[in-house]
């Protein structure tokens, strides 16, 4: 439980107030009040000064209004999801002795705080209201990134959204391939910190004139590494030896995912609801959370053999991440893999070479069923059940080519051609007499 305290840390006679903030284990705050005192006249235990002269009445009186307006705001912050700073215990006492030297709003983290907050209200890329789940996450993570860069960069100076330049993007750009970041998830904060800039601008924040020529990275880079499950791998996790029911219902959902073919927030919100039957075939029926779409998905054999025991129970897509990797190191995949994997919790993921069963996450089932089924089922069908928009995209997501594809064409159209019958003359007795 957050406990607070205001405290001397000398014992001078004009000693600053300080606040004390234990948020948490390995998350303790200090900061001015703004308030000053004789230390001599200090009372630690009732935290306040033991004269009682008019202005030391109302030194209290301030003390105990401030302990007050914190408390509040920390409850208000553990509603709303809030990460509890240095610079947001700063932001409240500077809010409650109004003396804050710029609008709150004007600190970029605090502005994409309330954009995460006004999420549900935001038209999102279908022109509907609210931002879905992952583009909420993308942002949750972006904001923390941003954190990082402050701590790294600026010795936790808190950047102000009129600071955000030309020359100020393209030093967060390189700070961030520097820590080997893709160059996908680096377009990605750039064009996020586009979008906070350009909101701010329509709500009278001062913004950079430059806001407008922040370009997206280049898209010219090497193509992702493709990593899925084949089937011999499929096989293997359906024989791994699992004792503990959370890793054998996230094997459930796992070898089910590869068969459907769906993101991992699709996947994991399938009830028996979304189970149909028609004309003696049983389908999955569901909406697509980023496009949309409605898709329906034939339960293949494979599939139906796993449902017989019933549907996998609800797990988080956090959760199913982390039990998929022990699934797939019990069923001993340490092939050396090219992927990314998470080194700190809450942090981007890292480009490198591990063990297969490291660099496998929920995404690995839509690209699982992609690539397997490809060339055994006609690609606009399986980009129907995968939900990409254009064949460029689903042979670059599988690591195919366009000449793959032409290939696979001739392939299909050499089974319709008719087979050639050379004329073979047969020999007919003569049953005549001579």
């Amino acid at each position: 439980m957050a406990t607070l305290k205001l405290l001397l840390r000398n014992k001078n006679q004009n000693s600053n107030i300080y606040v004390r903030y234990s948020i948490e284990r390995g998350n303790v705050l200090w900061r001015k009040t703004g308030f000053i005192v004789d230390s001599r006249f200090w009372d630690d235990e009732k935290e306040r000064t033991k004269l009682k002269d008019e202005d030391s009445k109302n030194l209290n009186f301030n003390l105990r209004d401030l302990k007050a307006s914190l408390e509040n705001a920390y409850n208000a912050g553990i509603s709303s999801g809030t990460e509890f700073t240095g610079e947001w215990l700063q932001l409240q006492i500077d809010l409650f002795n109004k003396k804050i030297p710029v609008v709150a709003l004007d600190v970029l983290t605090t502005y994409i705080q309330k954009y995460i907050d006004e999420a549900p209200f935001k038209q999102n890329a279908k022109k509907e209201l609210g931002l879905s789940n992952g583009r909420v996450q993308n942002l949750k993570l972006f904001k923390n990134t941003i954190i990082r860069f402050e701590t790294d960069i600026l010795k936790c100076r808190s950047i102000l959204i009129k600071e955000i330049d030309l020359k100020f993007v393209e030093k967060f750009k390189m700070w961030l391939f520097g820590l080997g970041y893709s160059t996908n998830y680096v377009g990605k904060n750039i064009a996020n910190i586009r979008t906070i800039c350009l909101d701010a601008s329509k709500n009278d924040i001062e913004t950079s004139p430059q806001i407008k020529n922040i370009k997206g990275v280049s898209e010219s880079r090497e193509p992702e590494d493709v990593v899925f499950l084949s089937d011999d791998e499929q096989e293997a996790i359906k024989k791994a030896p699992l004792v503990r029911d959370a890793l054998i219902n996230a094997r459930k959902w796992l070898l089910l995912g590869c068969l459907l073919g769906q993101r991992g927030g699709d996947l994991l919100s399938i009830t028996e609801k979304n189970i149909v039957e028609r004309a003696g075939v049983k389908f999955i029926e569901l909406k697509q959370q980023k496009t949309g779409k409605l898709v329906s998905i034939v339960l293949l054999p494979p599939a139906q053999e796993i449902l017989e025991e019933g549907m996998p129970y609800k797990i988080s897509l956090v959760h199913f991440n982390e039990h998929i990797k022990d699934v797939c190191e019990a069923a001993e995949l340490y092939t050396p893999t090219k992927g990314r994997k998470k080194l700190k919790f809450n942090q981007p993921t890292v480009k490198g070479v591990h063990p297969k069963y490291e660099v496998v996450s929920s995404h690995i089932c839509r690209r699982s069923f992609a690539t397997n089924f490809y060339g055994r089922i006609p690609t606009t069908v399986l980009m129907g059940i995968t939900g990409h928009g254009t064949e460029r995209m689903f042979l670059s997501y599988i690591g195919k080519t366009s000449h793959d594809n032409a290939l696979q064409m001739l392939e299909y159209f050499s089974k319709l051609q008719p087979k050639s019958k050379t004329p073979v003359m047969k020999l007919i007795r003569n049953t005549a007499k001579q």
